[in-house]
């Protein structure tokens, strides 16, 4: 997977590398890789730290810079984590952001036209989206949804998580699940490094060795019928927290994760979730912390972003962007709405508290996710 990477760079040695293939990346700061296509496919600037090989007849090649300002505007139909409703044109600009969100972090690309209803979810993260599921073990199956280990799964939270609970406690029809987050990834170990030394790269292999052949697996997904969905940023944020550069370094971050998902794109995927980052400042062990607050705002504001760049630049795809910061947040400031005690910085084993640990959420905060999830499918007509 280092290949497939965002290593950001400028492509000045193109004339003795191969051409890049379709949709790879062709450009950007610091680029050194391929930025002349293959044939039918033209080096189309998409940001300053990725130009994309595109179909057509565009003649516009990669562009060299040292800026990672950019803007870029598109239409977005935007949702909440469980309504959709339609926005104004929405500036897209990878600029500063010193508040700590915006309700505008939760976007769509147009709603899927298919029909179709979602039949397998393949799910990607840290400890958060962690089940202990083995893509080797027990397939998922109308009797367990989780496959393996059953459910509510080996999750962080003493019981289900959002994946379980999304999948039967809020379930319209028959999904499986097939979890693939690892404690402590990051996207890219490069950038952050995950504190179990596995990132999304691993994830990704794992997917691609056990279900990419779709001829042979005997896990009957499509484009149509599947849904990718990536949740990182606790963990690349902490293990960053230090930096000074990260108005930039959050763009290359996140960048990776496109460029990471531009591989399962590659092997048919269509669909897809991103979650932004929750309010991380308010985990117990780094509690009001102001840089951490500053670069979840930033971070979801980039996301929010790529994501839009992301379906522009990959045909037929389409993609929702959960708001898990708003959601947090709004139990965070009323936890007694939800059962749970009023004491939001300390944690501990008893559901009746928010944070389980000084890093994970309990039960209630994931039960509070799926039931948003679910409600965000079916707006955009996925369930």
């Amino acid at each position: 997977m280092k290949g497939l990477k965002f290593l950001i760079a400028s492509g000045l040695i193109a004339g003795s590398q191969a051409q890049q293939t379709a949709y790879g990346q062709c450009g950007g700061n610091g680029w050194t890789g391929p930025t002349t296509c293959a044939q039918g496919y033209n080096c189309v600037y998409q940001n300053d730290w990725y130009s994309q090989c595109i179909p057509g007849s565009v003649t516009t090649t990669s562009r060299t810079t040292t800026s990672a300002a950019t803007s870029k505007t598109t239409t977005p139909q935007t949702t909440s984590s469980a309504r959709t409703t339609t926005a104004p044109t929405t500036s897209l600009t990878r600029s500063p952001t010193t508040s700590s969100s915006s309700r505008t972090t939760t976007s769509t690309g147009p709603t899927t036209s298919s029909g179709s209803s979602l039949q397998h979810w393949f799910v990607f993260g840290d400890s958060y989206t962690y089940n202990g599921f083995n893509p080797w073990g027990t397939q998922p199956s109308t009797a367990n949804p989780l496959g393996n280990p059953a459910f509510p799964g080996d999750t962080t939270s003493g019981g289900a998580n959002y994946i379980g609970l999304a999948v039967t406690t809020y379930k319209k029809s028959d999904l499986f699940a097939y979890g693939f987050g690892i404690s402590g990834a990051t996207i890219d170990p490069a950038l952050a490094y995950p504190t179990q030394g596995r990132a999304l790269d691993v994830e990704i292999n794992m997917w691609i060795q056990q279900y990419s052949n779709r001829a042979t697996v005997g896990v009957p997904w499509t484009s149509d019928n599947t849904l990718f969905s990536l949740f990182f940023g606790v963990n690349d944020i902490t293990v960053t927290m230090a930096r000074t550069d990260m108005e930039t370094y959050t763009d290359k971050i996140i960048a990776s994760l496109m460029n990471q998902t531009n591989t399962l794109y590659s092997y048919g995927a269509r669909k897809f979730m991103f979650i932004n980052a929750p309010p991380v400042d308010r985990l117990p062990a780094v509690y009001g912390n102001i840089a951490i607050k500053t670069n979840v705002a930033r971070w979801n504001s980039r996301l929010l972003a790529f994501a839009a760049d992301f379906k522009n630049t990959h045909p037929g795809s389409s993609y929702v962007v959960y708001d898990t910061w708003t959601d947090y947040n709004r139990v965070l400031d009323n936890p007694t709405a939800y059962g749970l005690k009023t004491d939001v910085q300390g944690s501990g084993a008893d559901q009746t508290y928010f944070w389980r640990d000084a890093y994970h959420p309990n039960v209630k905060m994931h039960d509070v996710m799926a039931q948003a999830i679910s409600a965000l499918w079916r707006s955009v007509g996925w369930w």
